[in-house]
């Protein structure tokens, strides 16, 4: 392993400074990057394509199996931040690989739990690592590249997270028919130890100087702008989660979906995500305001045309596709907004960026919360109703947040 490279975080020649690099190396520990959110956002996400199956097998109700979801999420709320703040200082292909390596072993406790318990710790394992993964990716891929490709490597990094749900997710529950939902999280134990591997070869040794700096996450709560946008991330995520943890009762249970359509509807979410997620980058550079407002208008009328839709396959098909586009395009809206605001906030990035991993993952776990219990009381029916005010809240936030929007973009 090379010797750690010392170097500050957003240096136009930050990659210049890292020897032996080469252009082809770089692009490849921006994509190993992307493949650890991959690996990470899949696991996190998995119980969603499988929950039926999963509270079944591990005899808990459906509310009960959800609470895996956001018992991950309020984990990774709590730890990303103090987490990140310690762990930091570490050069990056360490962090990276150590990180990796903690997932493989929660999705290994996962695949070989006996209970419900054991296969809560081995997820709350990897939500530990999660925070720090998220919270220091994109920072690392932004600093390994020239300042003009920055919103390009957000796009990239960020991409595995909408390829976690186009192929990991449909993936999993694919395999969860025939296999059972254990062998997912063997398969995505085997996944995360490939990327590990390839992260350990591509990501180089830099350290990222003064990461960790003490209160930087205070400076960071001051801003007013920058609590409009975690309002915003806030209220927009507890919305989508609200609906996507309890997606596939609500297909089956209220749309009538057989296995099969179910499978194709998750598919078309994930790939509208995807396309999504790299057709926002000019937007992300030129307006992030109109973004937003675009992109939150869309993903609430979607969750309207989910519950309008009923039992229709064609009129869900549209509504899955432009719920996924939409919220495909959120992360790099969101991340791109952070970098922005806190560019002129010395030594604030990895704290801001780790602060929006808390608030995010925050909204994930009350959302699959909040569902959990709507669901146990009176079914899914009116779940994606719910998460669509949830979403217009969010759009309000976005539009009286102007100055925000101004110095973000």
């Amino acid at each position: 392993m090379e010797p750690a490279i010392t170097s500050s975080a957003g240096t136009p020649d930050a990659a210049a400074r890292w020897p032996g690099a080469s252009r082809a190396k770089s692009a490849a520990a921006v994509l190993a990057l992307s493949l650890g959110c991959f690996s990470f956002v899949s696991t996190e996400l998995m119980p969603v394509g499988v929950l039926p199956a999963m509270a079944d097998g591990l005899h808990v109700s459906l509310g009960a199996a959800g609470y895996l979801v956001s018992s991950f999420a309020f984990v990774v709320a709590l730890t990303a931040t103090p987490l990140t703040g310690w762990l930091g200082r570490w050069n990056r292909k360490l962090l990276m690989a150590a990180l990796l390596a903690v997932c493989c072993l929660g999705n290994v406790v996962t695949f070989l739990a006996p209970s419900y318990g054991v296969v809560l710790a081995g997820r709350l394992l990897v939500a530990a690592a999660i925070g720090v993964f998220w919270s220091t990716a994109v920072v690392t891929a932004v600093h390994l590249v020239s300042p003009r490709n920055a919103v390009r490597a957000t796009s990239i990094v960020f991409g595995g997270v909408s390829l976690a749900t186009v192929l990991g997710v449909p993936a999993g529950t694919l395999l969860g028919e025939h296999a059972g939902w254990q062998a997912v999280f063997g398969a995505l134990a085997i996944l995360s130890f490939a990327v590990f591997a390839v992260i350990a070869w591509s990501v180089p040794a830099v350290s990222i100087a003064r990461t960790a700096k003490r209160g930087t996450t205070s400076t960071v709560l001051k801003s007013r702008p920058l609590l409009g946008v975690l309002l915003t991330t806030g209220l927009v995520v507890t919305g989508n989660f609200l609906a996507y943890t309890y997606i596939s009762p609500y297909l089956s249970q209220v749309g009538g979906q057989s296995a099969e359509h179910i499978s194709v509807l998750l598919l078309t979410y994930g790939a509208a995500g995807v396309v999504a997620n790299f057709a926002i980058t000019p937007i992300a550079a030129k307006s992030l305001r109109s973004g937003f407002i675009g992109v939150t208008a869309l993903l609430a009328l979607s969750l309207l045309g989910m519950y309008l839709a009923g039992s229709g396959y064609v009129a869900t098909l549209l509504a899955m596709a432009v719920w996924g586009a939409a919220y495909g395009a959120l992360p790099v809206l969101l991340q791109t907004s952070v970098f922005n605001l806190t560019s002129k906030m010395e030594d604030c990035v990895d704290a801001a960026t780790s602060v929006n991993v808390a608030v995010f993952n925050a909204a994930v776990g009350m959302g699959a919360w909040v569902g959990g219990m709507i669901v146990n009381q009176s079914g899914p029916a009116s779940i994606p109703a719910v998460a669509a005010g949830f979403v217009m809240l969010g759009l309000i936030v976005v539009l009286l947040n102007r100055n925000g929007s101004r110095q973000a973009q």
